[in-house]
């Protein structure tokens, strides 16, 4: 079955029966289709976003615009959450040690 004719059952699910299963199913795929839409010709995995994330947060910190001159970090950022909570957690972990 494919992910546009499983949104479609989920959707008559939805509105048929209204169970959280189904709009919990629903809520999902439109951020996976999200996802797929919002992809870049040319992406970079979590591996070479994690190794950057050192420098965007050093720059962040410093006033600068790391989108700028890291873009592929930034989009990876904006679709890949487990990277983002890492990123927030180095934040955090760089505002405590430079207070």
């Amino acid at each position: 079955m494919s992910l546009f004719s499983k949104l479609g059952t989920l959707l008559k699910l939805l509105f048929l029966r209204r169970t959280r299963r189904a709009v919990e199913e629903v809520e999902r795929l439109k951020r996976m289709i999200n996802m797929v839409d919002s992809t870049a010709d040319i992406e970079i995995a979590c591996e070479e976003a994690y190794r950057l994330l050192d420098e965007y947060a050093d720059m962040l910190l410093r006033g600068e615009d790391p989108a700028a001159l890291l873009p592929q970090v930034k989009h990876h950022l904006e679709i890949c959450m487990d990277c983002r909570e890492e990123l927030e957690m180095l934040l955090a972990a760089l505002r405590v040690t430079t207070v």
